[in-house]
């Protein structure tokens, strides 16, 4: 039975006719709407689903848009009446919020066409159609803008969802699909329903993100028993803190974390957590990671409860280097937790306040002499000498901040630190540089979990660089650049990077003359200087007789683990035709990842990469050239 409203005098609009009933024949304004698509009384449908995509792609014909209205139900909760309407009908309510940002025009205009279905044994049958509407037709170039014909499907959403973890745009997105689907009209959606349909997404996480988190983390650890992880939460039961590292993160630190960089400066989900990741270099000179956290406080407990947990995790004892930019809780907690590791300040970070810290006139008429004092002093003597005098000379002798530099300069000063072995790392500038690689990957819109997995992604990408430098390791040989058999000898035994460094040195020998300058019955005391340059600067070479060891005050080798080109012009004067062992270190050679790495169960771990290893071993026995104690060494550790 109809109802009231149903049988009510409906409105007309003079530029749309209405038939006099349900029944009546079809206007001229609907001839383009194939017969088989137009509703009918009595029409039988299977379900109510059969009944809303039958109306919507009737009114998409037609150009209009539907939305459900109303339904009535038994006593058992069924439902036995559904009416579907124009996405016109009923009235707009006026905003009564002043602060809403969104000025939205009038929709709704009491547009009476409808369709309605009653439950009958079969299924829903139509019991009434109005067909006549009081407004325009939307053309049909743009009636795949209307509400009910925009739907992002499951297929959609899901290559949607896989392009946004290979960090890809909304924007770009939309492209992709256009391309795909043949037009932007032919999508089925517009770029605000992506955003929403993400949005949606992320809410339905809610209050589970955390759990979902753990839950990811612990899944991890049940696929690979080396996975460790650590979470922390507060009285509430709210997650603080969080620290991770997988089987990859834990053997790199056993081959290469003799220096580590630390850095907290980028926040990395929409909770404002601080991506905390620690990490050094590989053995071609390239970022590796051993570990990260999350933190929600920079505070020292915090600090000291990430390095506890990191040293736990870690097969080798702590670092004996550890740079991180210039925080006081940092510093605390290093000192606590790291007493035996010497921790440098990043020099990047302290050279950027110079600008800010002295007057813009005083940096711009004095950057060039600071920069040159603090990169091109060689002892500590010839710093501040050079310090005190261009503090002065630029009328700075008052500024607090250079003071407290100075107090502190030698945490941050090369003269006073390249002496210790940095592995080329000058400052937490590597850490910025994977910040910002992982905020390709990252967005502070991102969940936990999304996090997390993101963070993954962009971990494969650096493990796969390092996986591309030792191929090529295997299959390339470097190209030589003089005859000399120390050169083609390093060239098989150090990564093709490092190598590279090294035959800048080498290359310049000829370049430099040796001399004998004093000798004692424990000392050598040679200097070195271009031969074409005498009496410009040169550079001191002591060799101890008892060790035969040999330094230069560059400190090149100390800071580096490169021989500079300052001893191996000594090694040439003396005729020392290849490099001895002692002046190889063993983390920049091919060999680097040939040793195991036990478990915190003793079991033995090999590494997920073996061609350096196995092409290492291969080298040893064919290049006889090879000293023997370096031969035993590479065996023993392979």
């Amino acid at each position: 039975m109809q109802s009231v409203e149903d049988i009510a005098q409906l409105p007309t609009s003079p530029s749309i006719p209405v038939p006099s009933s349900s029944n009546s024949s079809h206007p001229t304004i609907y001839s383009f709407v194939k017969e088989e698509f137009i509703p009918k009384i009595q029409q039988i449908f299977a379900n109510l689903s059969e009944v809303e995509r039958f109306y919507n792609d009737y009114a998409r014909q037609a150009g209009f848009s539907t939305r459900a209205n109303s339904s009535r139900t038994s006593k058992d909760g069924e439902i036995t009446r559904k009416k579907f309407v124009c996405y016109k009908q009923g009235r707009n309510q006026p905003t009564t919020n002043p602060s809403c940002k969104w000025r939205r025009g009038i929709i709704r205009e009491c547009c009476p066409a409808k369709l309605a279905v009653v439950k009958k044994r079969e299924g829903f049958q139509v019991s009434l159609f109005v067909e006549g509407h009081n407004h325009v037709m939307t053309s049909p170039g743009r009636v795949h803008l209307l509400p009910s014909h925009r739907k992002v499907t499951a297929a959609q959403k899901s290559l949607t969802r896989q392009l946004g973890e290979a960090n890809v745009p909304p924007c770009q997105k939309m492209r992709i699909l256009e391309l795909q689907c043949g037009g932007i009209e032919n999508i089925g959606f517009t770029q605000r329903d992506l955003y929403n349909a993400e949005r949606d997404r992320r809410n339905s996480i809610g209050g589970h993100d955390a759990d979902m988190f753990y839950e990811y983390l612990k899944s991890e650890q049940e696929n690979n028993s080396a996975f460790t992880f650590k979470i922390e939460t507060d009285d509430e039961n709210r997650l603080t803190h969080c620290f991770w590292a997988d089987a990859t993160c834990r053997k790199s630190y056993k081959y290469f974390g003799d220096v580590v960089v630390f850095d907290t400066t980028y926040n990395t989900n929409k909770y404002c957590m601080v991506l905390a990741p620690i990490v050094g270099v590989n053995h071609h000179g390239r970022t590796t990671v051993f570990g990260c956290a999350l933190l929600s406080k920079e505070t020292i407990e915090t600090f000291e409860w990430f390095f506890r947990e990191w040293l736990k995790a870690m097969p080798a004892g702590p670092p004996k280097l550890i740079i991180t930019d210039q925080d006081p809780a940092m510093a605390k907690a290093i000192e606590r937790t790291l007493p035996r590791t010497t921790h440098r300040l990043c020099i990047w970070h302290i050279m950027n306040k110079f600008p800010e810290k002295i007057s813009g006139q005083g940096w711009l008429q004095y950057s060039d002499e600071f920069k040159k004092c603090i990169w091109n002093s060689e002892t500590a003597v010839e710093f501040e000498a050079r310090w005190v005098d261009l503090v002065q000379k630029s009328n700075l002798t008052n500024n607090q901040w250079l003071k407290d530099m100075y107090t502190i300069r030698e945490k941050w000063i090369p003269a006073y630190t390249k002496h210790i072995f940095a592995a080329h790392m000058s400052s937490s500038q590597r850490v910025e540089g994977e910040h910002a690689f992982f905020k390709r990957f990252v967005s502070k819109e991102n969940s936990l979990l999304d996090f997390v997995t993101m963070y993954d992604k962009a971990l494969t990408h650096i493990r796969h660089n390092e996986l591309e430098l030792d191929h090529k390791d295997a299959n390339e040989k470097p190209v030589l650049k003089t005859s000399w058999g120390m050169e083609k000898k390093m060239s098989q035994v150090y990564t093709r990077s490092v190598f590279y460094k090294f035959q800048e040195q080498i290359h310049q020998v000829l370049a430099y003359v040796a001399t004998k300058m004093d000798e004692n019955e424990n000392f050598m005391l040679w200097k070195v200087e271009r031969e074409e340059d005498q009496g410009s600067k040169s550079h001191q070479v002591a060799v101890e007789k008892a060790s035969n060891c040999v330094s230069c005050n560059c400190n090149m080798f100390e800071f580096d683990g490169i021989p500079c080109r300052h001893m191996l012009a000594y090694f040439n004067a003396v005729q020392i035709k290849q490099l001895p062992d002692r002046y190889i270190l063993p983390r920049w050679t091919v060999s680097a990842k040939a040793s195991r790495v036990m478990d915190d169960l003793g079991a033995a771990r090999g590494t997920e990469i073996n061609d350096g290893s196995v092409t290492t071993r291969k080298l040893l026995f064919k290049n006889r050239i090879l000293e023997t104690d370096f031969i035993l060494f590479v065996i023993a550790t392979a």
